[in-house]
């Protein structure tokens, strides 16, 4: 029954995004609001089709991935994840 905000990194092909959409629309989430750096118009236009509100900040012309618009970027390994996700149980 709350109004849900959705945020990643960005949406390549939106499939994660769907996923986690699907899941509140699961849980009767009463709103839906999706949030991203950056994204292609038409993965953002499909996505806009399925929630209250999509807000991108950057859609590039010739879009090719999410990391294209970052200065820095790298892929976490499983174990970084892992160790991100024991720290933050520690300090909890």
């Amino acid at each position: 029954g709350e109004t849900v905000v959705l945020v990643d990194d960005g949406m390549a092909m939106g499939s994660t995004m769907r996923a986690s959409i699907k899941l509140c629309k699961n849980k009767n989430a009463e709103g839906i609001v999706v949030a991203v750096p950056v994204s292609s118009e038409e993965v953002a236009r499909k996505v806009g089709k399925i929630v209250d509100e999509v807000v991108v900040l950057e859609k590039p012309e010739f879009f090719r991935a999410v990391a294209q618009v970052y200065e820095q970027w790298h892929d976490v390994s499983s174990e970084e994840a892992l160790q991100i996700a024991e720290k933050w149980e520690r300090e909890q």
